[in-house]
């Protein structure tokens, strides 16, 4: 079966159609002072009408004018108008069978028509396929294929010869992308990719599909087991994909599109070939969006160990308000009796002993010397508990990642491969260079303690604004959809090939892009 483009029998018929709309009338059947000159040479006004008519058909949209077909009235009686005659002629045209094919000779030896012979069709092929190198929709070329033949005043013979032209033209460039993409591929990782379609998790699911499952809750847990997806994916396609020529971007996306639309039963009815390209391009669309969820994932557990930061502290407020009230009347009733036995000149400590005992009444005063002390409650204060859950990942996340940011953000980039470079060792100690530049006011009394660095906090200083860094922009990774640099974020299409489809976001890159817009409210405290 010949190749076919994908429409609409309604679409496919209006790319021959003849002009309806006086816009299109006057931009297309328009006859210049060489175009009357030679309509004037036919004697009866029914024959200049017919040579007119069949002109400005071979113009546009570029065929012949079929016997007997309906002409729109617009465009009959404009051209009516510019030759002089009288529309209703026209019935009276072709009474002898050979003056149309006769007008139609004389057309195009006298206006450079030409037939789409041999010599031709060639040419249109070879040019067709320098075109669909980097397009993805048929129907683009279709357009650009039509155009084409009207500048160069080739007579199409109809739409079906066009458009297996085009058809044709996309396939060779879908076989060449192909060929041109498993180049690229050893064969370990195409066996690497057989694998990720036959192997199952466990009876019911493929790898692949582990890999596309949704994220889990916020947890250490769920982050660990998204790096995991991410360094399958990341072992299994190599470099491949940076090595791609970049006439293949639109045609990898179109790939990715399909695949993510593929189950691996689906993959595996393809050909070699084509399955391996499929694949590299549906994982390397998988690992963009693994990256996306592990640093949302990220800027959640940050968001979660806030708000536990600041549910602690309120209970902390809320029992010290309590037992507060508690300590001022003990303490009152100590002066009270402080002041009884004085007056009475009675034992003053077997006074206070009958109230508290003396260690309750010390503690009693330490406690209200420190809540007297200046400053205000932190939430800082009260993010030690929260250091096991980043210890657990914080460092494999930090290593996970080519972070890069200007050079406002450099301190921070430094202090991130320090802590990546440990690897969460907490037998390694900082290193005496530690960096300390991207350390903001508010973490000071926390992180430096009796001269030295508590670790625990520097490292939870650090994780905390770089969470702050990627809502803001500062910092970004380069393979991420969400966390770009804004010029790439606000570069428009290129001029040179035509804006396509964004593919479809996974269902759990979805709910990380909610994730991203609650934690930009929640983390800049």
């Amino acid at each position: 079966m010949p190749p076919r483009i994908s429409m609409t029998r309604k679409q496919r018929d209006a790319l021959l159609t003849l002009p309806e709309t006086e816009v299109e009338v006057l931009r297309h059947h328009m006859l210049g002072p060489a175009d009357l000159a030679a309509v004037n040479q036919c004697r009866t006004p029914e024959t200049r009408l017919s040579y007119a008519l069949q002109l400005c058909c071979l113009r546009f949209p570029g065929r012949y004018l079929s016997r007997g077909e309906l002409l729109p009235g617009i465009m009959l009686d404009h051209i009516a108008d510019q030759v002089q005659a009288d529309a209703d002629v026209i019935t009276l045209f072709a009474r002898r069978g050979a003056t149309r094919y006769e007008q139609l000779t004389s057309i195009k030896q006298r206006h450079g028509f030409r037939d789409l012979s041999r010599p031709l069709r060639d040419e249109l092929t070879a040019w067709a396929q320098d075109e669909a190198v980097g397009l993805t929709d048929g129907r683009v070329l279709l357009d650009r294929l039509i155009e084409r033949m009207r500048s160069a005043r080739i007579i199409i013979p109809g739409i079906s010869v066009v458009e297996r032209l085009a058809a044709t033209a996309m396939h060779s460039a879908d076989l060449a992308a192909i060929a041109e993409i498993g180049a690229l591929l050893s064969p370990p990782q195409c066996d690497q990719m057989d694998v990720l379609l036959s192997a199952k998790v466990h009876r019911q699911q493929s790898r692949l599909s582990w890999l596309r499952a949704p994220a889990g809750g916020v947890g250490a847990r769920s982050l660990a087991e998204i790096l995991d997806r991410l360094d399958l994916v990341r072992n299994t396609v190599g470099d491949a994909p940076a090595r791609l020529p970049l006439h293949l971007n639109h045609r990898m996306a179109q790939m990715a599109r399909e695949g993510s639309l593929y189950t691996a039963q689906a993959f595996q009815q393809m050909n070699a070939p084509r399955r391996h390209a499929v694949m590299m391009a549906t994982l390397s669309e998988l690992a963009t969006t693994l990256t996306d969820a592990a640093l949302s994932m990220f800027q959640s557990l940050v968001g979660r160990a806030n708000l536990r930061a600041k549910k602690r502290l309120e209970e902390t407020i809320a029992a010290s308000a309590e037992q507060g009230r508690a300590r001022l009347l003990r303490i009152a009733e100590v002066l009270d009796a402080v002041v009884t036995a004085v007056r009475s000149e009675s034992d003053v400590t077997a006074a206070v002993a009958v109230i508290a005992p003396l260690d309750t009444i010390a503690d009693d005063a330490a406690i209200i010397r420190r809540t007297l002390r200046p400053g205000r409650p932190d939430v800082l204060g009260e993010l030690a508990p929260e250091y096991h859950v980043f210890r657990k990942i914080g460092a494999r996340f930090l290593s996970s990642f080519a972070f890069e940011g200007g050079r406002a953000v450099q301190p921070l980039l430094a202090a991130i491969a320090v802590l990546g470079g440990i690897g969460g060792d907490r037998r390694k100690p900082l290193p005496a260079d530690v960096p300390l530049g991207h350390l903001e006011r508010r973490w000071s009394r926390y992180v430096f303690t009796d001269n030295s660095i508590d670790r625990s906090y520097y490292e939870l200083a650090t994780y905390f604004i770089l969470a702050n860094a990627l809502a803001s922009g500062g910092v970004w990774v380069a393979t991420s959809r969400i966390h770009r640099p804004l010029e790439k974020l606000l570069a428009p299409a290129s001029p040179a090939t035509p804006a396509q489809p964004v593919a479809p976001v996974p269902a759990f890159n979805a709910k990380t892009i909610l994730q991203t817009a609650w934690l930009r409210s929640m983390l800049l405290f």
